[in-house]
């Protein structure tokens, strides 16, 4: 089958790098880290680390409404742990981390097919893989080798992987071929059903990012949402809590 320009990543250049490539680099930095509290359940090293560097400032840190207040979610449950975080004190965030992730209790997959009607999900793991070529390196370390490639840390890896080697342009076909198609109707349900606001902060934050970064990436390279009104309902949606896209978790 001969593919198209949009499916074949490498076959268009993207344009040159934009002057605010270091926003950019912070935005993969941000991807990353959201990445890891998809992928990990969570850890005395990693809470350390968020309260070495709260969602609040550095790179997870975003100047609009929904990711301030996502960010202080975050930021409070790490200040009300003890002085001394060990896995005993995480257990409530461990077990909803796994209703998240392994149980299916919240009925929200993690992954992308799940949310996807059963005749395009062939074409959408194929589409993953011409994505992944080249890129294979980033995307097998710990902890996303042990993930299916169309998970949603894997996915935020990859795009931040897109981001670093300066596919400013790619960037933006890829979040609108795979995470902007799923990821918000995922990050939704898990704001709306998890019972720990460590895991509503980090859904919500997943969601800013990304759209934020759909919106400088498009600005960057001439590349507008396609659709802008199927973007409002998505937005609109987002706001009042309803889910855009069933998951074959649901029952």
């Amino acid at each position: 089958m001969v593919l198209g320009t949009a499916e074949r990543p490498g076959a268009a250049k993207s344009p040159a790098t934009p002057p605010d490539d270091i926003g950019f680099r912070d935005s993969a930095e941000a991807l990353r880290r959201l990445a890891r509290f998809h992928a990990e359940e969570p850890t005395p090293a990693l809470l350390t680390g968020l309260r070495q560097s709260p969602a609040g400032c550095g790179p997870l840190a975003l100047d609009r409404d929904d990711a301030l207040q996502a960010a202080a979610l975050v930021d409070e449950v790490v200040s009300d742990l003890p002085e001394r975080i060990t896995r005993r004190c995480l257990a409530a965030l461990a077990a909803d981390f796994t209703a998240i992730h392994h149980s299916g209790e919240l009925r929200a997959c993690p992954t992308e097919g799940a949310w996807l009607d059963e005749r395009v999900r062939a074409e959408a793991a194929a589409s993953l893989q011409r994505w992944r070529i080249g890129l294979e390196t980033d995307l097998r370390r710990p902890p996303f080798d042990r993930l299916p490639d169309d998970h949603v840390a894997v996915e935020l890896a990859l795009l931040a992987t897109l981001l670093d080697r300066g596919r400013a342009a790619d960037s933006v076909r890829f979040l609108d071929r795979h995470p902007l198609r799923w990821v918000p109707s995922f990050c939704s349900r898990i704001a709306t059903r998890c019972r720990e606001p460590f895991f509503a902060g980090i859904a919500i934050l997943t969601n800013a990012h990304l759209d934020h970064l759909r919106d400088r990436l498009g600005a960057a390279c001439n590349m507008p949402r396609p659709g802008q009104e199927e973007d409002d309902v998505r937005r609109r949606r987002w706001t009042e809590g309803r889910f855009p896209r069933a998951c074959t978790c649901e029952s």
